[in-house]
């Protein structure tokens, strides 16, 4: 242990608190109560430890959620339910943990997503078993870029003896969007022989209606999706499943995600006029217009589209000159092996994976490369494929005190001779070129057709190698001493011992590479390694099924890697010097207090924890103002502290009530040049206050079940940018849901879901892309709370 590691967690006041209510509890109370009733919270089973588990057991803070209630709150997506839990945030669609963001991104990979034990982030929910949410670092078990905590999602798996048909359609509608969203799912469970072979095809079709409307060229963003997943079981024996797997996933979507409130103060314009003896026959006049005071980009611009006339709400309009797209792809193949009896020694399971994934898109750049004068923009053009493999050891006798698991995991990425990673192009035509010319003094297309064979190709980015391998050997031990009337406790110890090596061979050239030789091909050529072992210790007091006390060390790690090169447009950066050809792994160390019990007779179950996370050698995304590239760095130290706590109430027979509420404070620890930080400043994207209020009643109509559920969600004012101005603030927001269910019949379910009842407009996210605020191009992004939305359901399933 390191020499600036405490010897004991600082206990803070919120931890002082719920260390007060744990003697408010009588452990003896609630061993009586739970003597006499076992329907309480340790029925629900998690494997988050890689073994079959109640809540109670697992010391660590962790959250379930099962098939029907994602059905019940008409979740499609994991993203869907982030917002529900306690000491999670969610700015643009990825979960941060405990306040782990550590920069200025809203992406920064402090949590990963295992589907059925393969690490791979796919969040429909579309015939899945339950969601299983693991906080705090996961450094022994889940190995890297868990710093801040686990998604396990479990699909739900062939059956040997029963056919079955299944699906749901969906379709809703947004106030002030036009158009239509959907999602319709459709499944199958075939068996093939009899006990032995099934088979389970799942797939998924979703559009996505997005409000906002480009006023100048009149599209309206959305996006489709679609995937078909299939599992073949086999079970070769009575001890041992193998299932083969396939899914093929896409995701297309056009146009812009995020709004945009800059007000320019004016834009350029030009005129032409015939000149035979000027570049490209035209002498070039470029001039300023003044926009009306406090006027927008589109109310500036005087869109003429014919969406532009549609009442489009000024919120939702956006003035770009080109609309952007995006296309990914992806093929996985995976196999799993589970045997129940290795040997008469122990469970043997196997989870491997081969993944292809595709990407492509166009990325707009007419305005902070043309300020708007002519058209240029970026073609992304990638691929990766990805290999995994984890096999785990673990004791055969589930009712041992000792219990134990043992296991390697593999992982290696790779791209390899990719010529087209990236590639810039402009507007075509004498009279673009012309403007090109006069505005930077350089004639593009000329050396376009000079050194691409294309007059509207100028810079190109290819990736010769970009390879990164991690291997590591993990161990898990815990032994639980039986306390007699005093219950049980368990001593656990994990260690995980990882080994990383990176490499990144590049190229580049055009006019951001370098502007004395924009031609001459700059070449990137680094690799590193690294290894260590990362450590969790925990011990839990059981006084009964239905309470436990746990304290929790552990350990957790992101790898280090290569960055591309410095372009010669970025050398005069400020952030410039700051880069380097490689950063190193983060580390964190997270001391927890937790409590989950059930008590009231088994009507009120609950957990809670508090927590101390320090981080050092922070990974984070720098951005540089100047020329619009970014680089990874390490970037000093941080801290977070706080409090969570999630429950359920059965106040009736019929009537469930669902509370979490979380305190988060993430702070930095010293300044931070790279990403605009100072000692004391709190961390980006996450609020200090999130709660979720749910209230569920059954009734009887017509002779049949329904439901009813209302939910109100609040979240807390946070930041988007350190070095923040009032664009990057947003404020704490609150909306309310309500959704109904009725059971036409055994197989068929018809669901309304109301989500923002009372229609309350808030922002969700805000933020400045440029420092400056003299910069008249740059975006002020902003994306807003949905509307009032309505949407109906549908879910049917035949035996």
């Amino acid at each position: 242990m390191s020499a600036n590691k405490p010897a004991a967690m600082r206990v803070s006041l919120v931890c002082s608190a719920i260390l007060a209510t744990l003697t408010t509890v009588p452990v003896s109370a609630i061993a009586e109560e739970s003597a006499e009733n076992t329907t309480s919270i340790e029925k629900v089973t998690v494997t988050a430890r890689r073994k079959t588990e109640t809540l109670v057991e697992i010391p660590m803070a962790i959250s379930s959620v099962s098939a029907m209630e994602i059905a019940d709150r008409n979740y499609t997506s994991a993203t869907d339910l982030y917002r529900t839990l306690a000491g999670a945030a969610m700015p643009r669609g990825q979960l941060i943990l405990r306040g782990l963001s550590g920069g200025n991104s809203t992406t920064p990979d402090t949590t990963t997503t295992f589907v059925d034990d393969v690490p791979y982030d796919f969040t429909n929910l579309s015939d899945v078993e339950r969601v299983e949410v693991l906080r705090g670092p996961q450094g022994t078990l889940y190995g890297s870029n868990a710093i801040g905590g686990t998604v396990r999602i479990i699909t739900k798996k062939p059956v040997l003896d029963e056919f079955e048909l299944f699906g749901s359609v969906q379709a809703g509608s947004e106030k002030d969007v036009d158009g239509y969203d959907s999602n319709i799912s459709l499944g199958i469970n075939m068996p093939l022989i009899d006990g032995k072979l099934a088979l389970r095809v799942n797939g998924n079709l979703g559009h996505d209606q997005r409000p906002l409307v480009n006023v100048n060229t009149g599209l309206q963003s959305d996006a489709d999706s679609g995937f078909v997943r299939s599992q073949l079981l086999w079970k070769a024996t009575d001890d041992l499943n193998v299932i083969f797997g396939f899914a093929r996933v896409e995701f297309d979507s056009r146009g812009n995600t995020l709004g945009d409130t800059s007000q320019p103060g004016y834009y350029y314009d030009y005129s032409l006029s015939e000149n035979p003896d000027a570049a490209y026959g035209y002498d070039v006049d470029v001039f300023e217009v003044e926009c009306p005071d406090g006027a927008s980009r589109p109310q500036c611009r005087l869109g003429t589209a014919p969406r532009a006339k549609g009442g489009v709400p000024e919120r939702y309009q956006i003035w770009e000159r080109l609309d952007p797209w995006y296309k990914e792809t992806d093929n996985l193949f995976t196999l799993n092996i589970q045997d129940e009896n290795f040997f008469n020694f122990a469970t043997l399971t196997y989870a491997g994976s081969f993944r292809k994934n595709k990407t492509d898109g166009l990325d707009n750049w007419t305005r902070l490369d043309g300020d708007d004068l002519f058209l240029t923009w970026i073609i992304n053009d990638d691929y990766y494929e990805e290999t995994t493999h984890e096999l785990r050891l673990q004791n055969l006798d589930a009712n041992s005190p000792l219990s134990w698991t043992v296991g390697m995991f593999y992982d290696k990425t790779e791209t390899k001779d990719n010529p087209n990673t990236q590639n810039q192009y402009h507007e075509g035509g004498d009279k673009a070129w012309a403007i090109m010319n006069y505005w930077y003094e350089v004639d593009w297309a000329a050396m376009g057709e000079q050194y691409f064979g294309n007059n509207q190709h100028n810079w190109n980015s290819a990736t010769q190698l970009d390879y990164a391998r991690e291997f590591a050997m993990f161990a898990d031990v815990a032994y639980t001493f039986d306390l007699g009337d005093m219950g049980e406790l368990e001593l656990n110890g994990g260690i995980r011992r990882f080994d990383l090596k990176d490499e990144f061979i590049a190229t580049e050239r055009g006019i951001w590479t370098n502007w004395d030789e924009p031609w001459e091909d700059v070449e990137t050529n680094t690799d590193g390694e690294e290894s260590g072992n990362r450590y969790k210790f925990s011990a839990s007091w059981r006084p009964s099924n239905d309470f436990s006390v746990y304290a929790l060390y552990s350990e957790g790690y992101r790898p280090g890697g290569n960055n591309g090169p410095l372009p010669g447009s970025c050398i005069d950066d400020p952030q410039a010097p700051n880069r380097k050809n490689r950063y190193t792994s983060d580390s964190i160390d997270n001391y927890e207090l937790g409590i989950k019990a059930s008590v009231l007779d088994n009507r009120f179950d609950f957990a809670a924890a508090v927590y101390q996370i320090d981080w050092t050698g922070i990974k984070t995304d720098v951005y540089m103002d100047t020329c619009g590239f970014s680089y990874t760095a390490n970037a000093g130290e941080a801290r977070s502290r706080g409090f969570e706590f999630e429950s359920t109430a059965r106040l009736t027979d019929d009537l469930t009530m669902t509370f979490n509420t979380s305190y988060t404070n993430s702070e930095l620890l010293e300044d931070n040049d790279s990403i605009g930080g100072k000692k004391g400043d709190k961390m980006t994207m996450v609020p200090d206050w999130n709660g979720y209020l749910a209230l569920d009643q059954g009734f009887q109509m017509f002779g049949k079940q329904a439901y009813i559920r209302g939910d109100w969600t609040y979240y807390g004012e946070y930041k988007t940018h350190f070095n923040v101005r009032p664009e990057d603030v947003v404020p704490s927001y609150s909306y309310f849901n309500l959704s109904g269910r009725y059971e036409v019949s055994d197989n068929i379910k018809l669901s309304v879901h109301i989500n923002n009842v009372f229609d309350k407009e808030a922002e969700k996210y805000k933020r400045a892309r440029s420092r400056s605020i003299n910069n008249t191009v740059a975006q002020e992004y902003i994306e807003f709370l949905e509307g009032r939305s309505i949407t109906v359901r549908l879910d049917y399933t035949f035996f």
